[in-house]
């Protein structure tokens, strides 16, 4: 009995914390971090942006190469050496690529990448709908993101 005490609450508080961390991190399926962590959140957002009616491409690398990663504030829920909001060709396929389940946004994002939208002319349609807060627009996996910028 002195025994047994001791172990059942033990186990009752690793039961705790293991469950604690399989919902916020996910069941450890996935594919495996450089930190060691699992991916439990991937999805694939596309955006296209315009400037002053121009269509631009979006860069390769965004939150990866070290002069398109201006924001690492993200960094303790991305892959080692990336951000988990990033790009890997100039497609404008938005990768995100975590390590928790969290609603990432389109201004963390555009905050990784480096713009500076304030005092801009800013128009956001996802799927073809407008969005007025696209700055807390939760990115969304396969959803279309028009981003237009203006004086």
């Amino acid at each position: 009995m002195i025994i047994a005490i001791p172990v059942a609450v033990a186990a009752v508080i690793l039961g705790v914390v293991f469950s604690t961390q399989v919902s916020e991190r996910g069941t450890g399926t996935g594919a495996q971090m450089g930190s060691g962590d699992k991916m439990v959140l991937h999805i694939h957002p596309k955006l296209s942006v315009k400037v002053d009616d121009k269509t631009i491409p979006v860069p390769e690398q965004i939150g990866i190469n070290k002069s398109l990663y201006k924001d690492r504030s993200l960094d303790k829920y991305g892959m080692k050496g990336m951000a988990p909001l990033h790009t890997h060709d100039n497609s404008g396929v938005i990768h995100v690529e975590s390590t928790v389940n969290r609603d990432y946004t389109l201004g963390e994002f555009l905050k990784i990448w480096g713009i500076d939208l304030n005092g801009k002319s800013v128009q956001v349609s996802v799927n073809g709908q407008p969005v007025s807060d696209w700055r807390n627009h939760i990115l969304s996996d396969g959803e279309q993101i028009d981003l237009e910028i203006g004086r």
